[in-house]
C-alpha cells in the first residue's frame, strides 16, 4: 500500500522540469514535502527554483504518463513506494543532505528500520576477501544489523549471501525496478527478497548508467551507521562510498590488505583514520553503546594453528594476505622453490591451505581439515 504522502511526493517528482535538487531544497526549507504544491511562487523561486519549474509546481503540471507508468511498474513488481515523510523511510538516510525523496522497495521493507551497516568492496576481489566478507556479514546480521551493499560482483554479493544466513540484508541498486544489474547476480534476487529488500531511488525504466552508481553509493552509506570496506583498488567505487560515509558523519572501517595487492587501497583508508577491522567485534565494540538492540554473540575461540616448522608458519602468514603461487611465495619468503612446494603439499593435506584451479594457494581460514570451500 502506498501512503498519501508517497503519492503526493511521486506526483511532485513527475512535475515537468523538476529536479532532485529542487525537491531537496523544498524539503530542507520546509522539513516536509506534504505542502509542496501549496507553496507560492515567491517561496519557490526564493529557494533557487527556476521560474518555469515553480509555475509547473503551482499548476501541478504533471507528466501523467510517467506517473501512471510508475504506479503500474510498482504494482507489477510488487514494490512499495516510500517517501521521505513516511515512517518506514530509513531514519539515518532521512537526516543526510540530499536524501532521495522516494524509494522503491521490494521485499521486506521492515529491514530499512533496523540498525544498518554497509559492507562493500572490490568487484574483482580475491576469494579470501570474498570469504571474509561473507563471514563478517553473517556475524553482523546475527548480532542485529541489517547488512547493506550494492549487489555488485565480488564483495557485495558475498556480503548479501552472508547476511541472509543469520538475518536481514538490503541491496541498493543503481537502476530502476524494471531492470537488474549485474544480470549474473539476478539468480540471488529471490533469496535476498525473502531475507531483506531491494531498494532504488530511480524511476522504473532507468538502466544501470555509470553515473547512477555514485548516487546509489550515497544511499548505502547514508542509511548505515558505518561502512566496512573489504578490498578496494585505487579507483574503486567503494572508496566513493567511504568518502560519502565520512562526509555524512558515519564510521569508516577497513580490512587491511597485502601491500602488493591491486586491492590494497583499504590500507590508505586505515592510515587516514578508518578503523582497522579484523572481525565483527571491531564494529560491535564501537557501535553497541550507541545502538539499542544489538547483541554480542558467543563465538568459538579461534583455532590455534600448530605448524610442523617455522617455514610452514611463514608461508601461511603470507597466504593470509592474499592468494599466491609457489614462485611468488619463494620470492617473498626467501625459501627455495623446492622447500616451498614440499611445505605447500603438506599444509594442503592438513587442510591449512587450499589450492585454486589457477595454481595459486590461499589460507583455508577456519575450515581446517577440509579440502573444499563453498562460493
Amino acid at each position: 500500500m502506498i501512503s498519501s504522502k508517497a503519492v503526493n511526493t511521486l506526483k511532485l517528482k513527475c512535475v515537468r522540469g523538476i529536479t532532485d535538487q529542487a525537491i531537496s531544497r523544498i524539503y530542507a526549507a520546509c522539513g516536509s514535502l506534504e505542502g509542496a504544491f501549496s507553496l507560492d511562487f515567491g517561496s519557490l523561486t526564493g529557494l533557487g527554483i527556476k521560474k518555469e519549474t515553480a509555475e509547473n509546481i503551482i499548476t501541478a503540471d504533471i507528466d501523467e504518463k510517467l506517473l501512471e507508468r510508475e504506479f503500474e511498474s510498482a504494482d507489477k513488481k510488487q514494490a512499495d513506494i516510500i517517501c521521505i515523510d513516511d515512517a518506514e523511510y530509513p531514519p539515518l538516510l532521512r537526516e543526510t543532505e540530499g536524501a532521495p525523496a522516494l524509494l522503491f522497495v521490494r521485499g521486506r521493507r521492515e529491514a530499512l528500520l533496523k540498525p544498518s551497516i554497509a559492507v562493500v568492496g572490490s568487484r574483482n576481489a580475491t576469494r579470501q576477501a570474498c570469504d571474509f566478507a561473507k563471514k563478517l556479514s553473517q556475524d553482523l546480521a546475527e548480532v542485529g544489523f541489517n547488512v547493506v551493499s550494492g549487489f555488485a560482483h565480488g564483495i557485495d554479493v558475498y556480503a548479501h549471501a552472508g547476511a541472509i544466513n543469520k538475518g536481514l540484508t538490503t541491496a541498493v541498486m543503481g537502476c530502476g525496478i524494471n531492470n537488474f544489474y549485474p544480470e549474473a547476480n539476478k539468480r540471488y534476487e529471490p533469496t535476498v527478497l525473502k531475507s531483506g529488500c531491494i531498494v532504488t531511488e530511480f524511476f522504473s525504466d532507468m538502466p544501470a548508467l555509470a553515473g547512477n552508481f555514485p548516487q546509489r553509493n550515497r544511499i548505502i552509506s547514508g542509511m548505515s551507521h558505518g561502512v566496512v570496506v573489504v578490498e578496494a583498488s585505487a579507483r574503486s567505487g567503494s572508496l566513493i562510498t567511504a568518502r560519502y560515509a565520512g562526509e555524512q558523519g558515519r564510521e569508516v572501517y577497513a580490512v587491511p590488505a597485502f601491500p602488493m595487492s591491486k586491492n590494497c587501497a583499504t590500507n590508505k583508508l586505515i592510515k587516514d583514520g578508518a578503523r582497522l577491522t579484523e572481525s565483527y567485534y571491531d564494529i560491535l565494540d564501537e557501535l553497541r553503546y550507541r545502538i539499542d538492540g544489538l547483541k554480542e554473540v558467543d563465538k568459538p575461540e579461534p583455532v590455534r594453528l600448530q605448524f610442523g616448522n617455522p617455514d610452514d608458519a611463514r608461508l601461511y602468514s603470507l597466504l593470509e594476505n592474499g592468494m599466491l603461487n609457489p614462485d611468488e611465495l619463494s620470492t617473498l619468503s626467501g625459501m627455495d622453490i623446492g622447500s616451498v612446494t614440499i611445505s605447500l603439499v603438506q599444509m594442503e593435506l592438513e587442510g591449512y591451505v587450499i589450492r585454486e584451479i589457477d595454481g595459486k594457494y590461499r589460507a583455508a581460514g577456519g575450515n581446517y581439515g577440509q579440502n573444499s570451500h563453498s562460493s
